[in-house]
């Protein structure tokens, strides 16, 4: 791995902070052109973006920051430090989540809409974002003779035969991907994809950081980050299985008005 991409004397560009910065640019990008698809002005879009990506740096930083506040407490030059590390991406999901709601406000565009043209986006900058804590040894996963396992390093660069715990997430947050784009060319109600990537990123990533061994605050035998995913997942999928219900509710409404409508002397006048 290559945490360092490259070095100019004292001062060092990380891989992690080229494949963050990537993963935002592409991201934008995907959902400037979502917007434009949809009908939206460009500047709306990106507007939004920037409003999202400063609320999801705010927050992604100081859910890593909080917790280990002892780190920081003597050192307040060192918080805003993050090109090395020092994000959780569940953090800058909630932040994110709250500036686009203020924007929205503030714009006078609809939550959902804007929302369904983000998640893509964020997907594709979290697939990026995940390659580059591979190469930066970060999120690294346990040692495990396995046939999933790769010689990898940890954070501290010992290697080892490690469940490949970026690479996964890596690659479910690229699928997610390509479902989200597939979804978008539906008629779907206003909402949808987010709660799709919503229920999607929270199991996925609630099951891998089992597999994961770098240090992190637990509540009982979970992780803080997994009770921030399950809860996630679990709101996500009851919204979408009202969303089910109601459709199907519907639907079956639907084909009972035509099939009375076709009903035999359904439309033929009562004589009295």
């Amino acid at each position: 791995m290559h945490p360092v991409l490259w070095r100019w004397g004292s001062h060092l560009i990380y891989s992690y902070s080229v494949l963050v910065g990537l993963g935002i640019l592409l991201g934008t990008a995907c959902a400037e052109w979502l917007g434009r698809r949809a009908g939206y002005r460009g500047l709306q879009v990106l507007d939004g973006a920037l409003w999202a990506l400063i609320g999801g740096l705010i927050g992604a930083r100081a859910a890593y920051v909080v917790p280990n506040w002892g780190d920081y407490a003597g050192r307040p030059e060192a918080l805003l430090q993050f090109w090395g590390g020092g994000l959780v991406f569940q953090g800058g999901l909630v932040g994110g989540i709250i500036a686009l709601l203020l924007y929205s406000l503030y714009s006078g565009l609809p939550f959902f809409r804007v929302a369904d043209l983000a998640v893509p986006g964020v997907a594709l900058g979290q697939a990026m974002g995940w390659v580059g804590a591979m190469m930066h040894g970060a999120n690294f996963g346990v040692v495990a003779r396995s046939s999933l396992s790769l010689w990898l390093p940890d954070i501290y660069g010992v290697y080892g035969p490690r469940i490949p715990t970026q690479l996964l997430a890596a690659l479910w947050s690229g699928g997610l991907l390509i479902g989200l784009l597939r979804l978008s060319v539906r008629r779907l109600p206003a909402g949808m994809l987010f709660w799709v990537y919503l229920l999607g990123n929270g199991v996925a990533h609630l099951l891998l950081e089992f597999t994961r061994a770098d240090e992190s605050p637990y509540v009982g035998s979970l992780r803080v980050t997994q009770i921030a995913e399950l809860a996630q997942a679990l709101i996500a999928a009851a919204v979408l299985l009202y969303y089910w219900r109601r459709h199907a509710i519907i639907l079956r409404k639907r084909d009972t008005d035509a099939h009375n409508h076709h009903r035999p002397g359904a439309d033929q006048p009562v004589s009295g």
